[in-house]
Formats: structure tokens, sequence, C-alpha cells
């Protein structure tokens, strides 16, 4: 009995996961999106280069820690303690999970350079763009692709 109850809460687990695709830029835009939407941080950390997924946790973390000053010290702790990364990513978890869903569509991808890419689409009628880096034949959502290097 036990063994059938585990069995059923990874099949759960594996099903409210989000799927992520990471074959093409814009699949991992959407695969962004998706994860934002549900709140997914462990799909985020695979989507995300991470030094670009460091910092939207910060920056979400950062609206939470101006109401919370107890949050505030272990944000302020999020590049030292992994205890203090647990636990900005599960507040970052919730906030995401709380906020009105967001749809995106009419993606164009525009090259940048060597394995850099920009793709521009709709969220929600209003024009965005991420970049993105390919790294062994997966694409990334990487802020500091859109620069130039010299």
């Amino acid at each position: 009995m036990f063994r059938h109850f585990c069995t059923l809460i990874l099949l759960a687990g594996a099903l409210l996961a989000s799927e992520v695709d990471l074959h093409s830029p814009s699949a991992a835009v959407t695969s962004y999106y998706d994860a934002m939407n549900e709140g997914d941080i462990a799909a985020l950390e695979q989507i995300m280069v991470q030094e670009s997924f460091d910092m939207d946790m910060q920056v979400y973390a950062l609206s939470i820690a101006l109401n919370d000053p107890d949050f505030h010290t272990i944000l302020k702790q999020y590049g030292n303690s992994h205890e203090a990364r647990t636990i900005v990513k599960k507040e970052v978890r919730k906030k995401l999970q709380d906020r009105p869903k967001r749809s995106i569509n009419s993606f164009q991808e525009t090259t940048m350079g060597p394995a850099r890419v920009m793709v521009r689409f709709m969220e929600d009628e209003k024009m965005k763009q991420l970049y993105l880096s390919q790294h062994n034949n997966t694409w990334n959502i990487d802020y500091k692709a859109g620069r130039k290097t010299h």
C-alpha cells in the first residue's frame, strides 16, 4: 500500500512540473513563461543560465523584502547561504503562483552572433524581448546574451 502511495505521489509531481523544451529559442521562452506562470523554480533553474536565474530570484524577492524586514535580512545572504537560497526560492515561488498568469505569442527570432539570439514576442498585447544563448545544443535565457562582446 505504501509503495502505491509513493508511486502516486511521484506521478502527481511529474504531471504538475513544467515541461521544459530548450531545443529552440522560442520553445525556451515558452517554457520560461510556463514555469513563471506555475511558480516552478526548478524548471526556471533549467531554463536560465545561473547568473540570470539569480538576478530574477533577487528581483522578485526584493519586492517581498520591502515589506518584510526579516526576509530582507535573509535576502542579503542569498549568495552566501544555501539555507537563505532555499527560503528565497520558496517565497518567490509563492509570489509567482499568486500573480496573474501571462500569455505569450507571435515569436520572432533574431540572431545576435554565434550561439546568441533575441526573441521578440507579444506578452498580453505588449511587445517584449528576451535574450538567449546556446549551451550544449540547448537554448537558455541569458540576459547578458544581448550585450556586445569585444
